[in-house]
């Protein structure tokens, strides 16, 4: 069962409605963050919402409760679907132009349209955790940060959408961008990361990327496990010629690529430092897990 949150009122997706005069319908002007949940605990909330309200204060959007009480609110409508293994997707908008001038002044700073969906997490193909992604690098460039910083997680994503019109998806599971300078950055909805010769690279925290919270948890742990990332630019030519490559995001955590573009990565199966950071990041989720069960306030 699928139930969205708007305003404070929840109904099945079909009854959900939002005002056509809402700012994020019209403008993109809404900010967003999607988490998992494993059994009946959402993964990490705490650091999603962190940079949920990050990204209102970079664009002067009032929320209007503090972090905690939201908190609170997004397990509360939880708890009305309270499934396992439950996508959750939180989105909230500046809120309603003025309907005599559809203007693009944001006026309504104490207005936001909160709306939440839980859906049922449908599982990934498993041959793309055991045979790797084949991704491809975009036509179009990646937005750069000093236009729009990717770290606010706008509702605005046709830079990414157009990332993935073009590609035959007969043949590529999906697509990353370079930016102006010829470096990538990330893909449409993962950060990218490749290892050469034992030492793992990912993209400068400055560049034009969002830091992912699957990327921060594997920055902060690897070193404890004798894992070297290291933080730098870098080309297609090394993605093309790393021993291996793999991918990161909350809903898919740590995934391989075998191939980019048309070339093969090293064997073109999954690396074993890939699966060993995999490991490393389900025994971080075991560990929060452990930790909600007992101490969570709010589940």
């Amino acid at each position: 069962m699928s139930l969205v949150y708007v305003n404070g009122v929840v109904t099945k997706p079909e009854d959900a409605m939002i005002s056509v005069y809402d700012r994020g319908f019209l403008f993109g002007d809404a900010i967003y963050e999607v988490t998992r949940s494993y059994g009946k605990i959402l993964f990490s909330l705490e650091a999603h919402i962190d940079r949920l309200y990050r990204s209102a204060d970079a664009i002067q959007l009032n929320i209007g409760i503090p972090k905690d009480a939201f908190i609170k609110q997004v397990y509360d409508f939880y708890k009305k679907e309270n499934n396992d293994d439950i996508y959750v997707r939180i989105q909230i908008s500046r809120g309603n132009v003025k309907k005599e001038q559809i203007s693009l002044f944001p006026e309504n700073f104490d207005q936001a349209n909160v709306v939440m969906y839980l859906h049922p997490l449908k599982p990934f193909n498993q041959a793309l955790y055991t045979e790797g992604q084949r991704l491809v690098h975009a036509g179009n460039f990646r937005n750069p940060k000093k236009s729009l910083d990717p770290n606010i997680k706008s509702g605005n994503y046709l830079n990414n959408i157009i990332a993935l019109l073009n590609i035959d998806k007969e043949k590529y599971s999906d697509s990353f961008l370079l930016n102006d300078e010829g470096f990538v950055t990330e893909g449409t909805t993962f950060n990218i990361f490749y290892v050469k010769d034992g030492v793992v690279v990912t993209s400068p925290d400055e560049s034009d990327i969002l830091l992912g919270i699957t990327r921060n948890i594997l920055l902060e742990e690897s070193g404890k496990q004798g894992i070297t990332i290291v933080k730098k630019n870098f080309t297609l030519e090394d993605l093309y010629s790393a021993d291996e490559v793999f991918t990161t995001s909350s809903t898919k955590e740590v995934m391989p690529v075998s191939y980019v573009d048309d070339q093969k990565i090293a064997s073109g199966m999954p690396g074993e430092i890939t699966k060993k950071l995999s490991a490393i990041y389900k025994e971080n989720i075991k560990k929060y897990l452990d930790w909600a069960t007992i101490n969570h306030p709010w589940k």
